[in-house]
């Protein structure tokens, strides 16, 4: 672990507050990461969007429901 100066790390505590989790750390930056999708929501557009798009819209909501948040060190 590279060690942070203490803006960096409020920054960070902030956002695993805020349910983020550290995904990568590098000498230069922090990536965060936080998954907003849910079973549910992925069972709803499964049934709503399958038949037409063979699973696509499933994929399209997967991808728009991270958030990543890069800190730089």
């Amino acid at each position: 672990m590279v060690k942070w100066s203490k803006e960096v790390k409020d920054e960070v505590k902030m956002y695993q507050a805020n349910d983020y989790e550290v995904k990568e750390e590098t000498p230069t930056y922090v990536l965060m990461e936080k998954k907003t999708d849910t079973l549910g929501g992925h069972i709803i557009v499964f049934f709503l969007t399958f038949w037409w798009t063979i699973g696509i819209g499933n994929l399209i909501y997967w991808y728009f429901s991270k958030k990543t948040k890069k800190i730089m060190k």
